[in-house]
């Protein structure tokens, strides 16, 4: 039995090498696709060669050349064409920027914040980054391991409504300042992907852990009924004169 995984990096990493192999479907299709690939190479090297052979002034060596080079060209175009892809680890990995993902403890209580979601939230109620600050402070100092996750257009939101001049470069340390988040707490995923589902995987495979969210999740329902099975999954966020308050939420407990 191998053992017990303490870390998100080792259970992901134990997922992918868990399932190495191509479906059945995947594997058809790869064969099919090189005897396409061999047929076409076939058809156009025997028409090249006949033609050549059919010109009158063409010797020996000259065709000889010729074909060395078409082979030559064809092997490299397979080769590329049928290069194994890399299996790449999970997405969650790939795409920790900070690199603080893979050594999160499956142990400890850790908190997951759609930062996005709660920073507009704050912006609506005219508040900009404070509820989001106030809350990861909150958290932090009850012992939970943060993570907050933006999309990728957080700099611009953030720019348009005059957090720092049009302009400025982006960078990580722009979002520690703005939200008072730590570096390794700091996760943007990447352009055009939302950061609901990165979100959401975390929660299935950290066993201590929630979100704080005011969004729902629906369209993801069918995907994780695992992860939004009770009421505990998710702790929304309120504001009421001027006070921040996370709902659902006791000290003492996850």
């Amino acid at each position: 039995m191998p053992p017990k995984s303490i870390t998100l990096g080792e259970v992901l990493t134990r997922r992918s090498a868990e399932n190495p192999n191509p479906s059945i479907g995947r594997k058809i299709g790869g064969h099919l696709k090189a005897l396409i690939d061999s047929a076409s190479l076939a058809c156009i090297s025997t028409l090249a060669i006949w033609w050549l052979f059919g010109q009158a002034d063409v010797d020996t060596i000259t065709a000889l050349l010729f074909f060395t080079a078409q082979t030559l060209f064809w092997w490299f175009v397979l080769r590329r064409v049928r290069r194994p892809r890399v299996k790449k680890s999970h997405f969650l990995l790939d795409n920790d920027r900070q690199g603080f993902m893979a050594d999160l403890r499956l142990d400890k209580k850790s908190v997951v914040i759609d930062g996005s979601n709660i920073y507009h939230f704050g912006h609506d109620n005219k508040l900009d980054a404070q509820p989001l600050g106030e809350i990861a402070a909150q958290l932090r100092s009850e012992g939970y391991r943060v993570i907050c996750f933006f999309d990728a257009n957080i700099f611009h939101t953030l720019g348009g409504h005059g957090a720092f001049l049009r302009g400025t470069p982006h960078s990580v340390p722009q979002l520690e300042d703005i939200f008072g988040l730590q570096r390794d707490e700091i996760y943007v995923v990447p352009s055009r992907v939302q950061a609901d589902k990165y979100i959401l995987e975390c929660l299935k495979y950290m066993p201590i852990c929630f979100a704080v969210t005011n969004d729902r999740f629906r369209d993801y329902a069918s995907q994780y009924p695992t992860v939004m099975q009770d009421h505990l999954w998710r702790k929304g966020v309120s504001i009421s004169d001027g006070k921040t308050k996370l709902q659902k939420h006791s000290p003492n407990k996850p």
